[in-house]
């Protein structure tokens, strides 16, 4: 269950007010603060794995490019299996990532059945090659060193709105967002579709068929995560969605090699844009 942590990280996703012109937009994507809830129901496949599922995710982001963005965001959900047992999930992230991409700080407990399975504070750096340090709080003592060009989380989703928004197909990266605890790498690769456009709309949740939304382009991605070691190329999971240019994501779709989760968008309230104080 540790990957549905992993998963729902990449909800942190971000909104902007202005409609875009075609092409990335003057200054660069724009990232608004916002808040969102999502409901969580089983998904299409389960397999024999899960048999119900129920829960939701809250995302709260605020902040800009100056003063760094923050994210906090909380998951309770209860997943049942085939032999009558179920798991009570609450997960808590809190993350704060420099607006430059340089430093980057997180927070995860991840608590099951009322035990904590995993209390982890730390911090990454990034040096000059691109590569990435991490130094822990919680587990105290602990650091890491991620080789290669590596992107924090508000980062990425940036990257990925400009080459939806110049019309490619294809989007690479490597990721670092304190998922697990600030030990892993994931390797991504995405799938972004044609833009939305006229009834393709109609899949959208009410909750975010919005005025403040309804000219903001936005796009059917499918983002791979693979675990960064070496091996088959098979991914650890892979996350379905609708991602507007402004970084709002609904309608996801979490697909394990199990089972699969549904997370709908059901309350979305932007927020006021915060100006640099510096």
């Amino acid at each position: 269950m540790q990957r549905l942590l992993a998963a729902t990280l990449l909800v942190p996703l971000l909104a902007a007010a202005p409609a875009f012109a075609q092409g990335v937009p003057p200054g660069g994507v724009q990232l608004q603060p916002h808040r969102i809830a999502y409901e969580i129901t089983l998904g299409g496949r389960s397999g024999s794995a899960l048999t119900a599922a129920s829960g939701l995710m809250a995302l709260e982001f605020t902040g800009n490019r100056c003063d760094g963005f923050v994210t906090n965001f909380r998951q309770a959900t209860i997943l049942a299996d085939s032999d009558g047992q179920s798991r009570n999930l609450d997960f808590r992230v809190n993350l704060w990532e420099e607006g430059a991409g340089k430093r980057f700080r997180f927070t995860v407990k991840n608590d099951v059945n009322g035990r904590t399975t995993r209390d982890a504070d730390g911090e990454a750096q990034r040096v000059r090659d691109g590569s990435v340090s991490v130094a822990m709080k919680k587990p105290r003592g602990k650091k890491g060193d991620f080789d290669g060009n590596i992107l924090f989380p508000s980062a990425m989703m940036i990257q990925l709105v400009e080459a939806a928004l110049k019309g490619e197909r294809r989007y690479e990266a490597r990721l670092f967002d304190g998922s697990e605890g600030g030990e892993k790498v994931f390797e991504t690769v995405a799938s972004i579709g044609p833009k939305l456009e006229g009834d393709r709309n109609r899949r959208l949740e009410p909750a975010l068929q919005v005025s403040s939304l309804e000219k903001v382009p936005r796009w059917p991605v499918s983002m791979a995560y693979f675990d960064g070691g070496p091996g088959d190329r098979v991914p650890v999971y892979t996350m379905k969605s609708v991602t507007f240019a402004n970084g709002v994501v609904s309608d996801l779709l979490f697909e394990f090699p199990e089972f699969s989760l549904a997370a709908k968008a059901v309350r979305y309230e932007p927020l006021p844009e915060e100006a640099c104080t510096r």
